[in-house]
């Protein structure tokens, strides 16, 4: 059968309208902060990859990306386990061949809201295998799809509440308590920002930052310190750093707090990137 021009015109006009333009990323995107960002990105008429623990949850949000104009796909995973965050890594670069923004925001705090110290089932303390180990791995298993992007943006959440520096080598934290857990989680999400940066960030082609998120009433804050921030509804930062300009001229930014000082040391960050790599056997391309 011979295919004319304008047929073929038509088969091209189809095959964009049913590739996404833009693709991002949101982790932990069924409450808080991630579903704000996720809302916002599907009003912006973008292709979110919705990502939560609970399928019912993330079908919600998913409904409700599309609802406000975007369109969007949902993944099912446990960040706990980081058997769980490969098959979600795997899952998510075989959906798509390029991803513009990669948001790692899930985050959780005093051992899953117990009020006491978690080992997961792979042996790492819990705060430690979702707010670091899960940010860590999934990112090396999306770095080669947000490259191709062009113009991709890789965020790792940290927190003004970063510190607990002492516990660098103690990063299971045996000396454990709620804060100190979540505080040395926050620190090694800023070293593996920086680190990720200086070994990766390339922009505009890819653009690599950290920041706290604000102060804001999300479970975790209300859990953790009481209503004392900002309604969920005001917290756009992670939002305007996935899709602002200025946020894609540079990389390395920290915004909304300060970097610590072991985040700006090449040498602590290598040793805790060599750590993370043996806790979640990652691989990062040389």
């Amino acid at each position: 059968m011979r295919i004319t021009a304008q047929r073929l015109a038509a088969m091209a006009t189809v095959a964009a309208a049913a590739k996404p333009s833009k693709v991002y990323v949101v982790t932990g995107a069924t409450d808080g902060i991630g579903r704000l960002t996720a809302q916002k990105l599907g009003a912006d008429g973008l292709h979110v990859a919705v990502h939560g623990r609970t399928k019912s949850k993330v079908d919600a949000v998913v409904a409700e990306v599309e609802q406000n104009g975007g369109s969007a796909r949902g993944f099912v995973a446990d960040l706990s386990s980081m058997a769980d965050v490969r098959r979600l890594g795997a899952e998510i670069a075989e959906a798509y061949d390029s991803i513009d923004g990669l948001l790692n925001n899930a985050g959780t705090f005093s051992g899953d809201y117990t009020g006491k110290r978690v080992v997961t089932a792979e042996g790492n303390e819990y705060s430690l295998a979702v707010n670091v180990l899960a940010p860590f791995l999934l990112t090396s298993l999306l770095l080669d799809r947000v490259r191709a992007s062009g113009a991709g943006r890789i965020l790792v959440t940290s927190s003004m509440s970063a510190g607990a520096a002492d516990a660098l080598n103690d990063l299971q934290c045996e000396r454990w308590s709620e804060h100190r857990a979540y505080s040395l989680s926050k620190l090694c999400c800023a070293m593996i920002a920086m680190e990720l940066d200086a070994r990766y960030g390339d922009p505009p082609s890819l653009c690599i930052h950290t920041m706290d998120p604000g102060t804001v009433n999300t479970k975790m804050l209300i859990a953790g310190w009481g209503r004392c921030g900002i309604p969920v509804a005001q917290a756009t930062r992670s939002y305007h750093m996935l899709v602002d300009e200025s946020y894609g001229r540079s990389s390395g930014e920290c915004a909304g707090t300060g970097l610590n000082r072991e985040a700006k040391d090449p040498a602590a960050r290598k040793k805790l990137w060599d750590d993370l790599k043996e806790l979640t056997g990652a691989s990062y391309p040389m």
